[in-house]
């Protein structure tokens, strides 16, 4: 799918929602939970729709219903789309996928990554999103990854960020010294991650050399 597809449909999306913001906040400050099953259901159609802004999304589900509940939404919609990509990529359109794997410039990288530790890798990448989502599901699943692995740190991995955005959609609007502190918390907290991936991986490739040697 062409880059530009996407942006256009990330900025339909936002046009939609600003022209109707007077609605749509009016919907947040309801006390009404009548669509609450319904918005799982929701966030698993959006997180496996690329051309969706799900952080957009995420974001209004925190607004909406809280950091507890808005991330268990949240949550669920995104190790929903994880869990059906893994399953399209290893049983039905892996020659599909395989071919758009190619073009992803950081996949070897991703590959050193998966040779270390497949549920380290995954749980990494859930954390810090630097190799994009799409890659993470269909790379492991064209791989020989264990799925109980993949799903496990797929869906530990998934918690920090998606409570981070729930928190950010809570009180970007209301407080943003709450914002701007939940932010500085969460970047030191991935800056910690960092660091531990980076001690761990080049560990493991000094123990790995040492054997060759």
């Amino acid at each position: 799918m062409k880059k530009w597809f996407i942006i256009v449909g990330y900025l339909l999306v936002i046009f939609i929602g600003f022209i109707n913001r007077e609605q749509i906040l009016h919907w947040i400050q309801e006390n009404d939970k009548t669509h609450l099953p319904l918005m799982f259901l929701f966030s698993a159609i959006i997180a496996t729709i690329p051309i969706i802004p799900f952080t957009l999304f995420s974001a209004l589900m925190g607004a909406k219903y809280g950091l507890f509940t808005g991330s268990m939404i949240n949550w669920f919609g995104s190790v929903a789309a994880s869990f059906i990509y893994f399953l399209l990529a290893r049983y039905f359109l892996t020659g599909f996928f395989n071919v758009h794997l190619k073009k992803f410039k950081g996949i070897d990288k991703f590959h050193q990554m998966i040779e270390k530790n497949g549920f380290i890798a995954i749980f990494i990448a859930r954390i810090v999103p630097v190799i994009p989502p799409p890659v993470v599901n269909i790379y492991s699943g064209v791989t020989g990854m264990a799925f109980l692995t993949y799903i496990s740190a797929t869906a530990i991995g998934k918690v920090p960020p998606t409570l981070f955005v729930a928190y950010s959609g809570g009180y970007i609007l209301s407080s943003l010294p709450k914002f701007f502190a939940g932010a500085a918390i969460y970047l030191i907290f991935l800056t910690i991650i960092i660091l531990f991936y980076k001690t761990w991986f080049n560990r493991q490739s000094h123990i790995k050399l040492k054997k060759i040697q």
